[in-house]
């Protein structure tokens, strides 16, 4: 071993192996030479002088904690932190409860001035006499003087769940109480939009909602409330990483994304930072216990169009005609279940092609004006590919009807008193003069969002879409006053109306501004429990409650069409 490696040696190696050198060395001293009494030459006795006595020298050795103590000492005035706190820690081994005392306030000194680094590979070191509290307390101490805060949030409160009886215990709590309020930035929120790339458009709708938000929000606690706006452009690993930025930078909670929301609640799930995702996914907030959604959604439709009918019009037998496709056959089953839960009955339910324009076949089987011809009763064609008959309609789409001889001769029995068609605007024009034409009339007719479409209020089809209801989760004419001052204010500052996406993306932020002025909300934690606290929300989209899941629940809009205007609905 060259002298240049020494140094690197720790001192309480090199304490040891001296000692083991020293011990060895004198086992094998070479023994004493015999010498014989007749050998000796006599001595002439003579004047003693005082300077022939040697001097008596103290045998006694200094005690190994002594040296301890003083290499300890030695190194940290060098600044050699690391060695220092391994002789201490073998001081304190050989030290008696006496000297443990006086030894105690000499290592806070050492924890105090050592960097959290040194302090953190000592920890490590399986053979510790130094007590674990002390060291534990004062990396958090230094953590949090290094602005590591996150890293001392995590050692501290473990010290506070170990060690509830040390003398620090009070100091400790104090400090991740200043530690907390330094993490949680209740001023300031993030948001995740795709701001640039094909989806700039509804990113930049969103962010329209969230500046009006902060805006009234300053206002209103006479507080300069920020936002810290990152671009996700849509993509999956730019989003997690924004997450990662907001996190780092102390946002108090985040915004959205509308995009790729299971990446990044993924990002907020593993980082502890709460997430309200502007998404329909009932399921996202299922994933983590800081994600949240707040969106319209096919179970608030359907459930606000049960409440009103069976519960406010009285209404008992409802029919479903639905396009057999994803959209359609989604909603389908979703409102079938709340009819059911609503004690009503589906009397009728019919599916139809959403490529097609005729929709005669499916109208007729929810009447029950429509019966397929048997085989062997469809008439063979002629030589000219028509088929022979006496002008009955055996045309191969429906049959003789026992309960009409004349189309014309008497109205249409029908059964139901409301009739659920979820599709587009662009089938429902197509759909809605049908109805008429086969006998449907005066009925309810019950829509999902997308029927509140101007293209419905066209004069061609003016008459056919009475006694519709629609459900959707922005009605910019509503009388609700919340909805009022939104507009009103959104108007002004924009200068055009707002729709539901900047309504909804106005709420959110404005839910978590209000939550994080609560003077119990202190970290990112209890903002989340908050959140779960079933806490009431009035904004411009109506009434809010997240449920402890995570899943917002809010009493839609109900919107009708009265001389060819969309017309709010009390309810």
């Amino acid at each position: 071993m060259s002298i240049h490696s020494i140094r690197f040696i720790p001192f309480y190696i090199l304490v040891t192996l001296f000692l083991l050198m020293s011990f060895f060395s004198c086992s094998q001293l070479p023994p004493p030479k015999t010498v014989e009494r007749d050998s000796v030459p006599p001595v002439v006795p003579g004047p003693v002088m005082e300077k022939d006595v040697p001097p008596v020298e103290d045998e006694q050795q200094v005690p190994l904690y002594d040296i301890l103590v003083s290499e300890a000492q030695k190194f940290a005035a060098q600044g050699n932190y690391h060695e220092a706190l391994f002789a201490y820690n073998q001081a304190y081994a050989e030290a008696d409860d006496a000297q443990k005392d006086e030894l105690i306030p000499l290592i806070e000194t050492l924890l105090a001035q050592t960097p959290s680094q040194d302090i953190e590979i000592f920890s490590y070191f399986k053979q510790i006499h130094i007590p674990r509290e002390l060291i534990q307390y004062w990396l958090g101490w230094n953590l949090t003087l290094e602005n590591k805060y996150a890293e001392a949030k995590i050692v501290l409160e473990s010290y506070i769940d170990r060690f509830p009886e040390h003398q620090y215990y009070s100091q400790a709590l104090e400090l991740l109480e200043m530690i907390n309020d330094t993490l949680f930035g209740r001023d300031t929120i993030g948001c995740l939009l795709p701001l640039t790339g094909k989806y700039a458009f509804f990113g930049r709708r969103a962010l329209d909602g969230i500046q009006l938000a902060v805006q009234e929000m300053s206002k209103k606690y006479a507080r300069p409330f920020k936002i810290m706006i990152e671009d996700t452009r849509a993509d999956p690993d730019e989003t997690v990483r924004a997450v990662h930025r907001l996190y780092e930078k102390n946002a108090a909670a985040i915004v959205g994304p509308l995009l790729n929301v299971e990446q990044a609640g993924q990002a907020a799930e593993s980082l502890g930072i709460p997430l309200i995702a502007l998404t329909q996914k009932q399921d996202f907030p299922a994933q983590g216990d800081y994600l949240f959604s707040n969106f319209i959604t096919p179970q608030m439709q359907v459930q606000t169009l049960g409440s009103y009918l069976f519960g406010d019009r009285g209404i008992q037998k409802v029919a479903i005609l639905y396009p057999n496709e994803k959209y359609g056959k989604t909603y389908m089953n979703l409102f079938w279940d709340v009819v059911d839960a609503q004690g009503g009955e589906v009397v009728g339910v019919e599916s139809y092609d959403g490529t097609g324009t005729d929709f005669t076949a499916a109208l007729r089987k929810l009447t029950g004006e429509f019966y397929p011809i048997p085989e062997f009763l469809k008439p063979e064609p002629d030589s000219l590919g028509h088929e022979e008959g006496d002008g009955s309609p055996l045309d191969g789409t429906g049959g003789p009807n026992p309960r009409r001889d004349k189309e014309k001769e008497h109205e249409v029995e029908i059964e139901f008193q409301a009739l659920f068609i979820p599709d587009s605007p662009s089938r429902i024009k197509l759909i809605l003069p049908q109805l008429a034409f086969n006998d449907i009339k005066g009925v309810y007719l019950l829509g999902t969002n997308l029927w509140h479409h101007p293209s419905l209020l066209k004069r061609d089809i003016r008459g056919y879409n009475r006694n519709a209801i629609i459900a959707n989760g922005f009605f910019d004419q509503s009388e609700n006053p919340e909805t009022i001052r939104f507009t009103k204010s959104f108007e002004e500052l924009f200068g055009k109306k707002p729709q539901f996406l900047e309504a909804i993306a106005h709420d959110t932020a404005s839910i978590l501004f209000s939550t994080t002025m609560d003077t119990n909300i202190t970290s990112r934690e209890t903002l989340k429990d908050a959140l779960q606290g079933s806490r009431i929300y009035e904004g411009a989209t109506g009434v809010t409650v997240f449920d402890e899941n995570g899943n917002a629940h809010r009493r839609l809009f109900l919107v009708t069409i009265k001389n060819q205007e969309f017309v709010e609905i009390n309810h």
